[in-house]
């Protein structure tokens, strides 16, 4: 299979394996880098934890989840399995996010009010486009999630909000505060950005009242994380998951049978966290994937670019181009006569798929008594 990885500069500095005087050198001007990155993100956590900034409460349960670390977790995945757990409990909800990479730039703005989305990616931002179209489900972004949480209940009513990305965002109060971490490697290489990919120190992981291991495919891993956690964090709840690709579905939504992905070659390209699980999921649906091309976290794909990548399937044998959800949100028209086909994922919870449902009903358990809806 022909790869190319359009490896970062980052991620060779954050990697240990280049050991040339160029990135030596670039890896201790990081690491200084990395201490005053530390002490500010500490020195803020301060603020809040002596009681001299307070979170703003809303009128409304609040779920938070974010990560420690940047990119690759499966976040995103997480908050819509936690929607469609609200709607099973009979919950109204909205998604609240910062809008990473979005260029709309009012105090608040609407991606959708559970219809059809009213931006597109360039102002929203991939990740809240996609559960708007998704999940079919409000959602709102702007940079302070409390000033966007009090005008989605204005607007809409009583519901809960569920924020994503808001671990490292403490200006609003959250009911239940969960953590993401990859259950192969919690803290990436446990240095602090721009050395490593812990986004604060560590010791953060305490302010989380669960915590959610994805990618807890290998048994022995997810054990010791665990072992980990409990004599690091303590003994509350953490639930394990692993990311399923359910299938591929065509330029119109539709699954495609599984018994037409068995060898079917194709070429994969995406712009994700962490590429080479995307390849490993691909092989598991039985396709023969004849090349990938990763590209960064969010990037902007181009015509020109859809082009090359079609070309180069061509020229490998590969009869369809295949990205991920996120990444199809920010393609431009396909080159003619390109196939392209679309993952879709789904979460699978080691204890089956009502444990989330247990953790959102411990967890909201103060708002029982409330007459908040």
């Amino acid at each position: 299979m022909a790869v190319k990885t359009g490896e970062s500069l980052f991620q060779r500095i954050v990697g240990e394996t280049d050991d040339s005087p160029a990135l030596k050198g670039l890896r201790l001007v990081a690491g200084l880098a990395a201490g005053l990155y530390g002490f500010g993100a500490s020195l803020g956590n301060l603020r809040y934890d002596l009681g001299l900034s307070e979170a703003g409460r809303l009128p409304a349960p609040v779920v938070g989840v974010g990560n420690l670390t940047v990119g690759g977790t499966g976040k995103t995945p997480l908050v819509m399995e936690i929607v469609r757990a609200l709607k099973r409990l009979g919950l109204k909800s909205c998604v609240i996010s910062r809008g990473y990479k979005g260029q709309a730039t009012d105090e608040v703005n609407w991606v959708s009010k559970g219809g059809e989305p009213l931006l597109d990616v360039s102002q929203a931002g991939d990740e809240p486009l996609l559960m708007a179209r998704l999940l079919k489900t409000p959602v709102a972004v702007g940079r302070n999630r409390y000033l966007v949480g009090k005008e989605v209940l204005l607007t809409l009513g009583p519901r809960v909000l569920v924020a994503d990305d808001l671990f490292q965002h403490r200006r609003l109060h959250r009911d239940l505060n969960i953590l993401t971490l990859d259950a192969r490697k919690p803290l990436g290489n446990g240095k602090i950005l721009p050395r490593g990919v812990l986004r604060e120190p560590w010791t953060s992981i305490r302010r989380a009242q669960a915590i959610v291991l994805t990618h807890a495919d290998d048994p022995e891993a997810a054990a010791n994380t665990r072992k980990w956690l409990r004599s690091h964090w303590g003994t509350g709840p953490v639930l394990s998951c692993v990311h399923r690709l359910k299938g591929l579905a065509d330029e119109n939504g539709n699954l495609l049978p599984e018994e037409k992905l068995a060898g079917m070659p194709v070429f994969a390209f995406c712009g994700l966290g962490k590429p080479e699980a995307f390849v490993q999921g691909l092989v598991s649906l039985g396709l023969e994937v004849k090349g990938m091309e990763a590209f960064s976290d969010h990037h902007p794909f181009t015509s020109a670019e859809m082009r090359d990548l079609w070309q180069k399937a061509q020229d490998l044998g590969a009869t369809a181009l295949v990205t991920s959800e996120k990444d199809s949100m920010r393609l431009p028209e396909t080159p003619q006569g390109a196939g392209l086909l679309v993952t879709r994922l789904e979460l699978e919870f080691e204890k089956g798929p009502r444990v989330l449902e247990s953790l959102l009903t411990w967890g909201l358990k103060n708002w029982e008594s409330r007459s908040w809806i």
